[in-house]
């Protein structure tokens, strides 16, 4: 099953919530209408919705958007899926809303022995709640490793600028924030050789014209990079 990213554009405006998870159950499952309706209140009260029975009939305007992405979460467990994808699921919610909805996903893969496919540009969140990490850029895997490997001993020049970037409660606030140059290329004009050279200190003329392939540089660390033994030993460091 999938979450998206804005709840309230994946609802359906003028039908209740309640419907709308039914239709997901009866077309997946062989239950009446009234048995339907049972696990939607189930899935509701599962998701901390409260008063589940009422909102079941509510209108997605009629709640709020942390309401709203619950909502997707007890649709996207309808049919008791073994992997849930949540595509940036708490872009749009305050970061009081975020914590709770990320700490309810993380309840419920537990509760229901489910594998989480998330997707997002938030390090922080990576940091919280993931095992594995696969960075990617340009549609291409860049780096993959355990997620303590990755914020500790990063080896994609991509991977380096991005935790680089994060701003810190105890930096100098007199120094500009640390940004990658340059912007990603549109998927029709796709750089020769390392998708990333373009915006990559390190980038050589090599890397300007051949592929890099997606090896190990140990039993659990996959990278995407010509340099990236030159970054593991220390030989290079990303300014």
């Amino acid at each position: 099953s999938m979450i998206f990213q804005d709840p309230m554009s994946s609802l359906n405006p003028v039908m209740p919530i309640g419907k709308q998870i039914a239709e997901v159950i009866r077309l997946h499952q062989k239950v009446s209408k009234k048995e339907a309706q049972k696990k939607v209140v189930e899935l509701l009260r599962l998701t901390g919705i409260p008063s589940p029975e009422q909102r079941a009939k509510e209108y997605p305007h009629e709640i709020s958007g942390g309401m709203r992405q619950r909502i997707m979460i007890a649709m996207a467990l309808a049919c008791e899926p073994k992997l849930l994808i949540a595509d940036e699921p708490t872009t749009a919610l305050d970061v009081t809303i975020q914590a709770q909805i990320l700490d309810l996903m993380m309840d419920l893969k537990e509760k229901l022995n489910m594998g989480v496919l998330f997707i997002t540009h938030d390090l922080g969140v990576v940091a919280n709640i993931c095992t594995k990490v696969a960075v990617m850029y340009l549609g291409q895997v860049m780096e993959e490793t355990d997620v303590k490997t990755l914020f500790s001993k990063p080896l994609h020049p991509y991977t380096m600028g991005l935790i680089k970037s994060v701003p810190h409660l105890d930096g100098d606030r007199t120094q500009e924030l640390s940004s990658i140059p340059g912007t990603v290329p549109p998927l029709s004009n796709v750089p020769d050789g390392c998708r990333f050279a373009p915006r990559c200190p390190f980038a050589t003329e090599k890397c300007h014209k051949e592929v890099p392939v997606l090896e190990h540089a140990d039993d659990t660390h996959r990278v995407r990079c010509w340099h990236y033994e030159k970054i593991q030993e220390g030989e290079v460091a990303y300014v």
